[in-house]
């Protein structure tokens, strides 16, 4: 999990990382993928889109583990660098 950092929503500790996009509509293609994500697992991150990049963070409000960055978060914001290098890998 490189370039991920620390930061805090509404008190409550999160993870955030911004990704960057050489078109707007790769930048929405991404969301998607992490809306799509986060449907799948009941857990739903903060979007942040503008031109160029995307920036997601990660973190739990309340839950029976608490709140803060908990391993959901962490195995989630992964899965957010593994569906960029795929959007981004070369076609060959």
């Amino acid at each position: 999990m490189n370039d991920w950092v620390s930061c805090q929503y509404d008190n409550i500790d999160h993870i955030e990382k911004s990704f960057g996009f050489k078109k707007y509509s790769r930048a929405l293609a991404f969301c998607n993928a992490i809306a799509c994500l986060a449907e799948a697992h009941v857990h739903h991150p903060r979007i942040v889109i503008e031109w160029g990049k995307v920036i997601i963070a990660w973190g739990t409000h309340q839950s029976d583990e608490g709140s803060g960055v908990l391993a959901i978060d962490r195995a989630l914001a992964q899965r957010c660098d593994t569906l960029y290098e795929q959007m981004n890998a070369p076609v060959s």
